[in-house]
């Protein structure tokens, strides 16, 4: 828990300040969450941000979620138009006080890597596209809270990819030899020798 020292010097007086930081610190106790959040007041107001688990989305989310219950408050997503920034916030109380909670989201892109790529927002209509630049009205960014969009590009096996069934494909898929010294029976050889046979 900490107290900035240029807010501190706003407080029109000692006593209520540490009467703040007692409030928050007996609040958080009770939580439970000690360990998982940094904390920080100023002229009447607490502030919790929930830092860990660093790497865990969700269970930041339940964090956040837990405490907003016991603030009062309402966990809402937030979104920063101007650039890819996302988060969960809720407010409400803590002894008389004001309080807010709130923790940082990861905002989806579309490279390979963290941070690669342009980032990606979600249209009013659920459709999920690459945003260059400020985030249009109404939509919102697509955070590590949302499920990973599928491969973009990713080729699709249409008809035209397939070979046809001519005389020369099955030629050279019987002169390819298993292991064993059989010749090695791919699913359409196979369709066709039961075919031959008469079999479904």
């Amino acid at each position: 828990m900490t107290t900035p020292g240029s807010q501190a010097g706003a407080q029109p007086a000692h006593s209520t300040l540490a009467g703040e930081l007692r409030a928050a610190a007996d609040f958080i106790e009770a939580s439970g969450m000690h360990d998982s959040v940094h904390v920080t007041c100023r002229a009447g107001h607490v502030s919790i941000s929930v830092w860990e688990p660093y790497g865990d989305a969700s269970a930041r989310q339940a964090v956040v979620t837990r405490l907003a219950g016991l603030i009062g408050g309402a966990v809402q997503r937030e979104n920063r138009p101007a650039y890819p920034e996302a988060g969960l916030r809720a407010e409400g109380t803590i002894g008389g006080l004001r309080a807010e909670v709130h923790t940082r989201l990861t905002v989806r892109r579309t490279g390979p890597r963290p941070g690669a790529g342009c980032p990606l927002a979600e249209a009013p209509g659920g459709q999920v596209t690459a945003v260059r630049g400020r985030l249009p009205g109404g939509w919102r960014w697509v955070t590590e809270l949302d499920p990973a969009p599928a491969a973009a590009g990713a080729p699709a096996l249409a008809a035209r990819d397939c070979p046809s069934l001519t005389s020369e494909v099955l030629q050279a898929a019987a002169q390819t030899k298993s292991p064993a010294g059989r010749p090695a029976q791919n699913g359409t050889q196979a369709a066709v020798s039961r075919l031959s046979r008469g079999g479904s």
